[in-house]
Order: C-alpha cells, then sequence, then structure tokens
C-alpha cells in the first residue's frame, strides 16, 4: 500500500471534521442575523400597523364630527328660516323646544355679533368666546367656537347668521346652539381602546377647540402647552410639528409623555383650520401586537432552537451513523468474513511473530482440520500434531525465515483429528508489520478434493486409454471373428464351385457357409444391439408368451451345439404354476440364448449344462418372480474379470478364451436388456470348477388364460416318477398331483422296476410311468423293456433333454407309449397324459409353409431391389414357390410401374427403403396418394437392412403394411406372403 496515500485517507477526516464546524458556525451566524431582522422587521410592521389602525380610528372620529358639524349647521339654518316665519314668541319658544329634543343640544342663543345673548326663557348673558366671530357674522359665515359660560363647563357653539331679527325686544344677529365637550366626546365615541385614548380637536397654533385628555393634565387649552411641559420633544421639534399642523399635514409621531411612549396621531379637519389630534399609549395599542410579537419571537426562538437542535442532531446523528457505519461495516466483514470462512477450504490464521500467539483464526478450522480454535489459540504447536507421523513439524523455522510483506507457499499433508483422513493443504505464509508489530497471516487451503479431482481425471484418463485400447483390441477381435467366418465361406463357396458334380460334398460344403453365415449375422447383431443400447433407442414390447414354448425353443436352437461338443444338458422347470405370462419374447430369448450360448461355447467336451426356471411369489398383485439359472461345469472364471463381466468389449485373456470366437458385448447387452426388464443378474463362479448365471424377472401372469388342470378319466389313480434328479421327481410329482392322480417317485430305475412288479402282485397296478431317459443303472427303454415284460401295459412316458428321433424306433419296440421334452411344464404333462390315454384334444395345425409351386402360383409380387445380387437371390427365392416376379430398381420407377398398371396386375410390392432417386419411403407415399383406390391399396412390405424398431416404426408410418429384414428369413418370408395373400 502506497504510505501517502495512506496518510491523505487519514487526514481527509479531520479536514472533513473542521469543515463541517465551520459550516455549522456560518449558518449559525445566519440564523441569529435572520432573527434580529425579523425582529426590526416586525417592529416596523408592528409601528406601521398601529399608525394605520390609529389613524383610521381618527379618521373616523374626524369624519362623525364633521358630519355632527354639518347636521348641527343644517339644523340652525332650517330654523332660521322657520323662525323668519313665525311672529309669535310663544310660538318661537315652542319650535325652539321641540327642537333641543329633537337635536339634543344644551341652550339655545339669539346671539349678537358682540357676544350678548338671549334664550328662549328670555333670560339674557354674555357668551365668553375665545375668538371674534362679530366680523365673521357680518360676513354671514358660519361659526364653530368654544365659548365659557358662568357656572358650566366649557361649551361647543355652533352659530348661524342666517337668521336675524327682534326676540323680546332683543336685536340678534344670529342664533347658535350649544353642546358640552362631553356631548360631544360621547358622540364622536372616541373613547375607543377601552377610553385609554386622548383626542383634541386644535387650532394650528395648539389652541384646543375640543379636549378629550387625560384628567392629570387638568383641562388642557394649548396642546403644545402639554407637550413642553410633559413630554421630552425639544422646542425645535415642537416648532417642526407646529409648522405641520400649520401646513395642514397628516401624520404621525411615536413620543414621550410622562415617561410612557405614545402613538400621536394628527389629521387635518375639513372643519375650519381645526387640526384632529389623537394620543394612544403605545402599549395599549400594542398589546395585541405584543402578544403576536411576542409569540412570533418565542416561535422564531423555538424554530431557531429547534433548527439548531436539528443541527445539532444532525451533527450527532451523522457522527452516529458514521459510527454505527463503521461498526456496521466491521460487522458486515466480520459476518462475512466468518460466513466466507465456513463455506470455503481455507483456515485464516494471524500469529505474533515473537509469541507465537494466535491472535485470530478462523472458525472453520474445525471442519477442515478437527482441531477447535481454543486448542490453537492456546498453543500454535497444536497444528504441528496434526501432520503425519513420518513428517517433521516446520512451522517455527518456516515462519522465522519471513520478513515483512514477504510471501512464501508450501504444499503439506495433515491428518485430521476426527476423522483420521489424510488432507493436502496449499500454505501461504505472509509476513506483515501491524501497529509497528511484525505479524504472520496464514492462509491453509485445503486441495484434497482439487487433488482427488486430479486423481480421479487421472483414472478418467487411464480409464479411456483402458476403453481406447479395449476398442482397440475389439476391433483386432472383430476382425479376426468376422474373417474367421467370411474366410469360411469363401473357402467353402470356392470348394462347392470346384466339385459341382459332387452332390453330397456340395450339400456338406453349403451346409458349413450356412452355419458360417448366420454365425457372422448374430457377430452383427451383437454389434448393432449393444449400439442401441447405449444410445437408449433399444424398448421393450409385451406381448403373450408361454415360458414352456420359450425354453423349448432355446433348446431346439442350442441341441445343435450341445451335440457337437458332447455335452449333458438338463432343464427343468420348479414350481411353475403360471406358465403363461407377458413379457418381451424376443429380448428373454436374447439374454437366455446369450447365456446358454457361452456355457456352451466354455464348457469343454464330456462337460454339463443346465437350465433350471422357478416360480415364486411375487411383490405386485398380478405378477409372479421366475429364477432362471444357468450354469455349467466349464472353465469358470477370475475374480478379478467377474468385476467387469458385464462391460463392454471385455473378454478375459487366457490360452482358452482367447482360441474362443466372440466379440465382448454379448454380457453387456444381455445386463442392459435384464436392467430394462427390472429384473437382476449375478453370477457364481470358480476358475476350473464353472460358472452359474441367476436372473430374476418379474412377469405379469395370463390370468385369464388359466386351464382346468385335472383330467377325469385318471383322478385317482397312481403314476410313478423315475428320474434321478430329486428336483425333477419332486417337481413332476407336483404337478401329477394337480391333474388329480396319486403320485410316488423314485431315483432308480431297478427301484422302478421292483415297484412295478410290486403293484402288479398287491392289485394296485400304477396306471402311468414317468420315466427319465438317461438314468445312471439303466436307460429308461431299459426300465420299459422289464416294465412291459411284467405283463403291463400302463402308459410309459419318457422324459429327456435330447432330440429322441435316434431312439424313437427302439423306444417304441421297447413299449415306450410316448415321449416328453424336458424342460416339464404343467402344460406339457397334461397334453403328454391326454395324448397317452388317447384323448388328445390338440389338433393339427396347417403347415404355413406351403409345398413350392402350390398356393402361389399365378401371384404377382413387384420386387423393387437396386442392388442386384440381392434382387437375383429374392427373385429366385419367389420363383420356386410359384410366384411371377416384376422387379423396378428404384422407387421413382416402382411408382411408375404402380401407376400405369391395372388393378390386380400386382398382388403385393416388396419395397427395399435405401434406394437411389426415390427411397422406399417416399415411393410408398407417392403409391399411397395414387388416384385409383385400388392402385393406392396394393400391399407393400418393407424389405430392408434396416431392422431397428424405429425403422419398423417409420415404415408402418409412412403406409406400409408389414416390414421384412435383410437377410431374408425364407420361413418368415412365406409365412408374411401366406398372412397377406392367402388368410
Amino acid at each position: 500500500m502506497d504510505i501517502k496515500n495512506h496518510n491523505t485517507k487519514r487526514e481527509n477526516p479531520v479536514t472533513r471534521k473542521w469543515l463541517r464546524i465551520a459550516v455549522f458556525i456560518a449558518v449559525f451566524v445566519g440564523i441569529v442575523l435572520m432573527v434580529f431582522r425579523y425582529f426590526g422587521f416586525v417592529s416596523k410592521t408592528i409601528y406601521e400597523e398601529s399608525v394605520s389602525h390609529l389613524t383610521e380610528v381618527f379618521h373616523q372620529s374626524d369624519n362623525m364630527l364633521r358630519e355632527l358639524t354639518d347636521k348641527n349647521l343644517t339644523y340652525l339654518h332650517m330654523w332660521g328660516e322657520n323662525l323668519q316665519d313665525i311672529s309669535n314668541e310663544d310660538e318661537i319658544h315652542d319650535h325652539i323646544k321641540k327642537a333641543q329634543e329633537a337635536a339634543g343640544f344644551l341652550d339655545f342663543f339669539f346671539l349678537s355679533a358682540d357676544g350678548n345673548y338671549k334664550r328662549a326663557t328670555g333670560e339674557n348673558g354674555y357668551l365668553g368666546l375665545q375668538e371674534n366671530i362679530e366680523e365673521e357674522i357680518r360676513q354671514g359665515k358660519d361659526v364653530i367656537t368654544n365659548v365659557a359660560v358662568p357656572g358650566k363647563s366649557q361649551l361647543l357653539v355652533f352659530a348661524t347668521p342666517r337668521a336675524h331679527g327682534i326676540y323680546q325686544g332683543f336685536e340678534y344677529d344670529a342664533i347658535a346652539i350649544a353642546y358640552e365637550n362631553s356631548d360631544i366626546v360621547d358622540v364622536l365615541d372616541i373613547s375607543a381602546f377601552n377610553g385609554n385614548a386622548q383626542s383634541f380637536i386644535a387650532h394650528p397654533d395648539g389652541r384646543v377647540v375640543v379636549d378629550h385628555s387625560s384628567k392629570s393634565w387638568g383641562n388642557v387649552y394649548n396642546f403644545f402647552g402639554v407637550l413642553r411641559e410633559h413630554s421630552d420633544m425639544s422646542e425645535n421639534e415642537i416648532n417642526e410639528l407646529s409648522d405641520k399642523f400649520k401646513a395642514g399635514r397628516t401624520g404621525a409621531m411615536l413620543l414621550n409623555l410622562d415617561g410612557r411612549n405614545y402613538y400621536l396621531i394628527y389629521e387635518k379637519s375639513d372643519i375650519q383650520d381645526w387640526i384632529f389630534l389623537g394620543l394612544v399609549r403605545a402599549d395599549i395599542v400594542n398589546s395585541s401586537l405584543n402578544s403576536l410579537q411576542r409569540s412570533t419571537i418565542f416561535l422564531v426562538s423555538v424554530v431557531v432552537f429547534c433548527i439548531a437542535a436539528f443541527f445539532i442532531s444532525l451533527i450527532i446523528q451523522k457522527g452516529r451513523t458514521d459510527l454505527r457505519k463503521k461498526d456496521t461495516e466491521i460487522l458486515y466483514r466480520d459476518e462475512l468474513f466468518q460466513k466466507l470462512s465456513m463455506n470455503v477450504e481455507d483456515v485464516f490464521l494471524m500469529l505474533d511473530a515473537k509469541t507465537y500467539q494466535a491472535d485470530y483464526v478462523s472458525p472453520n478450522v474445525e471442519k477442515l482440520l478437527g482441531i477447535t480454535v481454543e486448542q490453537i489459540s492456546k498453543d500454535i504447536r497444536a497444528l504441528g500434531k496434526l501432520h503425519p507421523p513420518e513428517c517433521e513439524d516446520p512451522y517455527k523455522n518456516y515462519l522465522e525465515e519471513i520478513q515483512v510483506h514477504e510471501q512464501r507457499e508450501r504444499d503439506f499433508e495433515y491428518v485430521h483429528m476426527k476423522t483420521g483422513e489424510r488432507r493436502r493443504f496449499h500454505n501461504i505464509a505472509m509476513g506483515s508489520e501491524v501497529n509497528g508489530k511484525k505479524k504472520y497471516i496464514l492462509v491453509m487451503s485445503d486441495r484434497t478434493s482439487d487433488w482427488k479431482m486430479n486423481q480421479a481425471l487421472s483414472e478418467a484418463v487411464r480409464a479411456a486409454e483402458t476403453a481406447n485400447k479395449a476398442k482397440s483390441t475389439f476391433l483386432s477381435n472383430m476382425s479376426h471373428d468376422i474373417r474367421t467366418p467370411m474366410n469360411a465361406i469363401i473357402g467353402f463357396t470356392t470348394l462347392a464351385v470346384s466339385n459341382i458334380d459332387d452332390k453330397k460334398r456340395v450339400r456338406d460344403y453349403l451346409g458349413k457357409i450356412l452355419s458360417s453365415s448366420n454365425h457372422l449375422l448374430s457377430l452383427i447383431n451383437d454389434i448393432l444391439d449393444m449400439s442401441r443400447i447405449e444410445s437408449g433407442k433399444i424398448h421393450l414390447e409385451e406381448t403373450e408368451v408361454s415360458l414352456s414354448d420359450v425354453l423349448h425353443d432355446l433348446k431346439t436352437i442350442i441341441s445343435g451345439q450341445i451335440h457337437a461338443k458332447q455335452l449333458e444338458l438338463y432343464m427343468d422347470a420348479m414350481d411353475v404354476t403360471n406358465e403363461n405370462v407377458y413379457c418381451d419374447k424376443t429380448r428373454l430369448n436374447q439374454v437366455l440364448l446369450n447365456l446358454l450360448s457361452n456355457a456352451v461355447k466354455f464348457t469343454p467336451a464330456g462337460g454339463t449344462v443346465s437350465v433350471r426356471i422357478r416360480q415364486y411369489p411375487g411383490k405386485v398383485k398380478g405378477s409372479e418372480l421366475y429364477e432362471i439359472r444357468v450354469k455349467d461345469n466349464g472353465i469358470g472364471m477370475s475374480q478379478e474379470f467377474v468385476q467387469k463381466i458385464f462391460s463392454p468389449f471385455e473378454r478375459e485373456r487366457t490360452s482358452t478364451v482367447s482360441r474362443i470366437q466372440g466379440t465382448g458385448l454379448g454380457m453387456a447387452i444381455t445386463k442392459n436388456i435384464v436392467d430394462m426388464m427390472g429384473g437382476t443378474i449375478e453370477v457364481q463362479t470358480e476358475q476350473g470348477k464353472g460358472t452359474e448365471f441367476i436372473v430374476r424377472l418379474s412377469f405379469r401372469i395370463q390370468s385369464e388364460h388359466q386351464r382346468i388342470e385335472k383330467i377325469a378319466e385318471l383322478e385317482g389313480l397312481k403314476a410313478l416318477v423315475v428320474d434321478d434328479d430329486f428336483n425333477t421327481c419332486d417337481s413332476v410329482t407336483k404337478m401329477l398331483v394337480r391333474v388329480g392322480m396319486r403320485s410316488e417317485w423314485t431315483l432308480s430305475g431297478r427301484e422302478a422296476v421292483l415297484r412295478a412288479r410290486q403293484s402288479v402282485e398287491l392289485g394296485d397296478a400304477f396306471h402311468a410311468y414317468i420315466i427319465d431317459w438317461r438314468l445312471p443303472d439303466m436307460n429308461g427303454i431299459e426300465v420299459t423293456r422289464q416294465i412291459r415284460s411284467l405283463g403291463d401295459d400302463t402308459p410309459i412316458i419318457i422324459l429327456t433333454a435330447y432330440d429322441w428321433s435316434d431312439i424313437e424306433a427302439e423306444a417304441k419296440a421297447a413299449g415306450v407309449t410316448a415321449f416328453c421334452a424336458k424342460p416339464l411344464f404343467m402344460s406339457d404333462i397334461r397334453e403328454t397324459l391326454m395324448t397317452a390315454i388317447g384323448q388328445s384334444q390338440s389338433e393339427s395345425e396347417d403347415s404355413i409353409l406351403p409345398e413350392a409351386g402350390s398356393d402361389f402360383r399365378g401371384r404377382c409380387i413387384l420386387l423393387v431391389e437396386d442392388n442386384e445380387l440381392n434382387s437375383e437371390i429374392a427373385v429366385e427365392l419367389l420363383n420356386e414357390y410359384g410366384f411371377l416376379v416384376d422387379t423396378a430398381e428404384n422407387g421413382a420407377e416402382a411408382v411408375e410401374k404402380v401407376k400405369n398398371s391395372k388393378p390386380g396386375n400386382y398382388d403385393l410390392v416388396l419395397m427395399d427403403v435405401q434406394m437411389p432417386i426415390m427411397n422406399g419411403y417416399e415411393a410408398t407415399r407417392q403409391i399411397r396418394a395414387l388416384d385409383d383406390p385400388a392402385l393406392a391399396g396394393i400391399t407393400i412390405l418393407a424389405m430392408t437392412a434396416n431392422a431397428f424398431d424405429e425403422d419398423r416404426k417409420e415404415a408402418l408410418e409412412c403406409g406400409m403394411d408389414g416390414f421384412l429384414s435383410k437377410p431374408i428369413d425364407i420361413e418368415e418370408l412365406i409365412s408374411i406372403l401366406h398372412a397377406h395373400l392367402l388368410d
């Protein structure tokens, strides 16, 4: 890490801290200044609002005074005119009285210009006018002035010169009415602000016309006198105010009277030269505004406090948040590191370089090493105990060599303390310095899984190499195995051509050619089956199957090889009560034939091969479990080879096996088919002693095909079973009991003859003998002769696992009634017994293989085949059976021939699939699309080397009626032609 950058990063937080403090102070000062400016603004606003309010109040009072003045002068004008029309003094007196009641004035005066008056009541006097009004009266002007009347308070007099004359001998120049000042104040309602407002009506020189002031000031005659006496205004200020009065200005000011602040409002009145003056204490005017101001100040203070508190809390919160964030980051890092360390294959340690004390140990150390954190923290040498005994603890010296900022890597092996498992670690040790102290940081990475993966990859590479080698060996073997029958085919064909006139030798050569061809075909089928199994294209097809037919067919197929190798074959069925089942017969045959072929192949001459089938109760209702054991006493196998016997291309490499032809695929195919059928297969073997394969398969039984087993004619009669195999005796005895007979058995031919003699002598003769052909003491034919010599004509049935054609004449001469082939099933013994007593229910079946030239004469077949040799063979074979054959070399030619033919010209089409120009599928589709339904519906059979199920499915989907695989099986071909043309 760059130290300079690191210091810069450390200084940045301090700089940011002082910057935040400076910003806070600036914001606080700004807020204080704003508060002071706000207070100034509020004070100014309060003053302006107060002055505006007072001006409005006193302006209204002035208006009311003007209205009062106008009203009284109007009254005077009206009364003056009325008085001019009245000459009777009593009427004048009554008129004045009514006017006083209506207007509410104090007195009515008949006034002379010099100030003398006469009341309506006749009293005389003089009005003490404050100003000379004679001139104005002479000029005919209305007069309003203050007067003083002895014994009364100061009056306000309204006079008009419009009425003049003589009343009770008094010559008057004007009439006047008078009001007391208190009446004027009441009328004007200038007692605003709860009576605390003072008002004056004065002349510009300060002389007061109407006085409504504080009692503490007494009667006020001049307003400027009050100011000089009670205010702190200078003479200049008073003179300036006087000038404003004289100039008729309107305004307001704040002045101090007797130590109290007052608002002074002055306004020029429209009445003469009067000035309307108003005085109100500032605290009274501002009482509501002061409350607002106090509330505002309080609110602002609260806001300022809240803002300050908010900023302070922000700073505190920011500090706490930063601290919490750092704590959270630390917690997150710690949690993340804890979780990571628990889910990774790395152990982290920090050690003190001096004491080797562990400052930190990741918690996953117990999982990876089987040792606790506490053990390592207590003593780091606990790690040394994990090394295998052959290793020394290299840690201390290893770490001491590491300098600060240095890193070293090494690989170690540890033994897990709890499991004892050896684990491989890649260790990285780093020197570091923390707060001036040297530390070692150790990262121990568990590479065991990587090591195992590498080992597995190495094994996989070796396996792949082995597989490649096996395939190479397989190809080499296949080359040999394929060339062997091919060599025989070519060689014997050459010999047959060379000896064409020697029919016996040619027949022998052709038989060998056919045998070699069949062997070559079996090799090819094995390879194709394995390919289909590995690609997942093989499928099971369940049909109704007779296990009796399966085993008898198997015996027929294998008997030639048994006879050729001079082997003994034993086949029997144990406790098989349900021989009719549902399964894939082809695949079952393939499994059993593979196992039996191997048994024959690897058993030397004179050996024994046995097949035994036994039925057990099934685990699923409607199904039974069948166990098939194929056993031989041949060369056996090594246990090492048994482990891989079911792998493709595997063959045991011994001098004996290497001479035997095979692909190494048979057992792999067998295992895959058994697995697909849901069964199991196991092998028991010992070299030099033989091998036994045990196959267990579960089949659904054909419950609807269960027959009544009892034979009424034999019920209660006694039978004797003779066989040197106890299991066969037991099995046959149980079957005889099921048909209703009483059964006995013996393992010896001599004892059988003895029992026959005793039964005749005791009058309890046997009514059936079932005797094995090959008994150890005498064969079944000899036993038959001796029983017949007793005069016993009871039916005798010979059991054999071999072809009895060679001994049939001798056996019949000896007295044998019938033959029965092993393995013996319930259907076999029942049918044989019925035949023996002359009540066989079997019906002769018509052969599906007609004689050459019969049945098919006149039938015409269109053969579509692009291969000239295949076409020639097929034509010759079909001609042998009487068919007329027309040929086409490709699908397009076939379509054209069918299209141009007439219905009935062709009875059937044999269609190859893979052909140039147009394949068989497309040709079939075009034929099916012809307009003539008779031609479009012609029978079409596929005849192709594509022998897989998917090929069969595609053929049927495109419109074909059947499927034949190449090379052509003559029996299958004639059978299918018979079904389509004659049935």
